[in-house]
C-alpha cells in the first residue's frame, strides 16, 4: 500500500466533452472531483482539501474569472493553483485569467499531455507524464 498523497484535482466546467478527456487523463493516477457549476464547486472547495483547480472560463451561474477571483480573496482557497481551461484563443480572456489569479491557460480541445506538464509545473511535482521518446512526431 502507497503512503504517497493523490494529488486532489477540482474540475469545474460544465462541458461533458472536457470533463470526459479530463478526467480519463488524471483518474488512474489522483483523486478528481467535478463540479458543473461554480456554486457546486464552492460547495466542494469546503469540503475537501485540494491541490489544484481546472477552471472553464463559461460556467452557467457565473463566469470563471468571477468564481477566481472570489476564491483567491478565501484565505482558506487562495492558495490553490487554478488553471483556467477555455474555448477562447483571444488573448484577452488569457489576460483576464491571470488578473483574476490564475497561473496557467489552456484552450479546447484539451491536448492531455500539456494540461499534465502544466499541472506538474504548477504543483512542483512530477506527474505520470509520456517521456518525448515516447510521442511520435509526424512530418
Amino acid at each position: 500500500m502507497s503512503t504517497e498523497k493523490r494529488v486532489k484535482v477540482l474540475i469545474v466546467d460544465d462541458e461533458s466533452s472536457s470533463i470526459e478527456v479530463m478526467t480519463t487523463m488524471l483518474e488512474s493516477t489522483m483523486s478528481v472531483y467535478v463540479a458543473e457549476t461554480a456554486e457546486a464547486g464552492y460547495n466542494l472547495l469546503q469540503l475537501h482539501d485540494f491541490d489544484i483547480i481546472l477552471l472553464d472560463v463559461d460556467l452557467p451561474d457565473t463566469s470563471g474569472f468571477d468564481f477566481c477571483k472570489k476564491i483567491k480573496t478565501d484565505l482558506r482557497f487562495s492558495s490553490i493553483p487554478v488553471i483556467f481551461i477555455s474555448g477562447y484563443k483571444d488573448l484577452i480572456f488569457e489576460i483576464q485569467a491571470f488578473e483574476a489569479g490564475g497561473i496557467d491557460y489552456l484552450t479546447k480541445p484539451i491536448s492531455p499531455i500539456k494540461m499534465l506538464i502544466r499541472m506538474s509545473v504548477a504543483l512542483k511535482t512530477t506527474l505520470p507524464i509520456p517521456n518525448s521518446q515516447s510521442i511520435k512526431i509526424s512530418k
